[in-house]
């Protein structure tokens, strides 16, 4: 395994996220935050680690090709997850006749191919209370006004 993840010819600087995230964990499609229990830090501490078998997950890459903005996009992944829980209750939407659109959360719900993502879905976003609409609204005010300088 460790020859795959550095000098192996047949790699080719490809690395098989899809296998390897499938490799430590019994029933991996399963959605089970549980199983990352033992990896309390961040991803950058496992994925810098010099002991391949201590990582929690390859989503970032691995050697010379890991990503370099990793620090950025699991903070920035937190805080928004963070802010749409605070703000928000998830709930399924309703079709026209008033009946509850469910999620499919099988294996069905994904499109296979090279990089697995869900198939499209819908959900309602439902504020909390009136004032989290407010604080949501004016930070999503801010955050349009802060990118029109990349327009």
């Amino acid at each position: 395994m460790a020859r795959l993840l550095s000098r192996s010819p047949r790699c080719h600087g490809f690395l098989p996220i899809y296998a390897l995230n499938r490799t430590y964990y019994e029933d991996a499609n399963t959605y089970n935050p549980d199983r990352y229990l033992g990896h309390p830090e961040v991803a950058p501490v496992y994925a810098l680690s010099s002991n391949y078998e201590n990582r929690d997950r390859y989503a970032y890459g691995a050697g010379r090709r890991i990503c370099v903005g990793m620090h950025l996009a699991e903070r920035t992944l937190w805080r928004t997850v963070a802010s749409l829980l605070w703000g928000f209750t998830i709930e399924p939407c309703i079709d026209e006749e008033g009946k509850r659109i469910e999620l499919h959360i099988s294996g069905e719900a994904y499109e296979d191919g090279f990089s697995g993502a869900p198939k499209p879905f819908v959900i309602r976003l439902v504020p909390r209370s009136e004032s989290h609409a407010e604080v949501m609204r004016r930070a999503a005010a801010d955050v349009k006004d802060f990118l029109k300088q990349w327009d």
